[in-house]
């Protein structure tokens, strides 16, 4: 048993410190050796684990997805209602803190890397559309749309998410989590807006 929990204490250890290191360094510093350094290990036991650094990236890409997933399930589980789980899943989506906003370099990191491989494209892609997914279900649960709407008004939620991410994680000190959400509550208030037919 005390093996077990040993190998588990390294992978876990390795799987920090592959995250932290593409938050850190983005993804032309996530190397074999900087993942061995900041884990404290050799780089045999990383290779061990991770054969490549596309291993690397994907490992990095699938944490964030399960970060993400398991906060927005508790945020869903414990709204009153889904306007309010909407609300809570995409504002807890920002990097308005810094755990938050090394999540946001980890997915700028990867997006950078996906854009000349097609496999970590393919593997972003499906991530991203996760969310989205969510964003739709939760859309229509609300009522401010129905499921043709709903789909357009989470993509441009998700757009907005990703965007103010971004420009959060370039430029922390200019996007506060104060201005982040301000922005976000824009684009929230009109996509959540109910239609009115015209008298």
């Amino acid at each position: 048993m005390p093996r077990v929990r040993d190998d588990e204490a390294t992978r876990q250890r390795l799987s920090e410190a592959v995250f932290l290191t593409l938050a850190d360094r983005g993804p032309t510093g996530l190397t074999l050796r900087a993942v061995a350094e900041r884990a404290g290990c050799s780089t045999g036991l990383v290779l061990h684990t991770f054969r490549d650094k596309r291993e690397l990236l994907l490992h990095a890409r699938d944490v964030l997805h399960e970060r993400t997933r398991v906060r927005s399930d508790a945020l869903e589980s414990d709204a009153a209602d889904a306007a309010t789980a909407l609300r809570d899943v995409v504002f807890h989506a920002l990097p308005s803190d810094s755990e938050k906003l090394a999540e946001a370099r980890v997915w700028i990191g990867f997006l950078a890397a996906a854009l000349s491989d097609p496999i970590l494209a393919e593997r972003h892609a499906l991530h991203s559309r996760a969310f989205a997914t969510r964003l739709v279900r939760l859309l229509e649960a609300s009522g401010a749309s129905d499921a043709v709407g709903a789909r357009e008004r989470a993509s441009t939620l998700a757009a907005a998410v990703e965007g103010v991410s971004t420009l959060a994680a370039g430029d922390p000190e200019r996007w506060p989590a104060s201005r982040q959400r301000q922005a976000l509550e824009l684009v929230l208030e009109a996509t959540t807006a109910v239609a009115r037919p015209i008298a």
